[in-house]
């Protein structure tokens, strides 16, 4: 049967692949933010079961053990995709505002504003935005995948998991 370390070792190497694949037409830095982003999310993923049914007996395994919550998470893709698409569009707005010039009044004509380019602490505040989203795109498709291989090796033990709850 497998144990905590087990369910978060399968959910971080699940969370990484599968968010990695769903960067795969990023930029190699992107991708690459978005799967450490899958690998924690694997990681929340894979323990949220337990976390919500204790594992107190083998026969702990209610609701959230279930091929029910399995399928509600599978039903998910649209929405996963939809997150995935806003904290990437998010991404490209830091992204976007870190290259852009900002106005700062002239010196000699105090009314008159001239570009000038970021200071060197908002490029760093841009920058750390930006990858924050990349990474949470990657943490939300790594959650699922994460919470998904908890079920899949819990439903490899001799126990198994429920269909809906305890007894059926």
């Amino acid at each position: 049967m497998a144990n905590r370390k087990t369910h978060k070792r399968v959910g971080r190497i699940a969370g990484g692949v599968y968010a990695a694949h769903r960067a795969k037409g990023q930029s190699a830095v992107n991708c690459a933010a978005e799967e450490v982003g899958g690998v924690f999310g694997g990681d929340v993923g894979a323990k949220i079961a337990d976390v919500v049914e204790p594992g107190i007996s083998s026969w702990h395994r209610g609701p959230a053990h279930s091929c029910a919550t399995a399928a509600a998470i599978l039903s998910l893709g649209d929405t996963l995709a939809k997150i995935e698409a806003f904290c990437r569009q998010q991404a490209e707005q830091k992204a976007a505002a870190r290259m852009t010039l900002q106005m700062i009044p002239d010196l000699a004509q105090p009314k008159l504003l001239v570009p000038a380019p970021n200071t060197g602490l908002a490029q760093i505040f841009l920058t750390i935005a930006e990858f924050f989203w990349r990474i949470l795109a990657g943490f939300a498709n790594g959650m699922a995948a994460g919470y998904l291989s908890h079920l899949v090796l819990d439903a490899g033990t001799p126990r198994s998991i429920p269909l809906l709850t305890n007894g059926f």
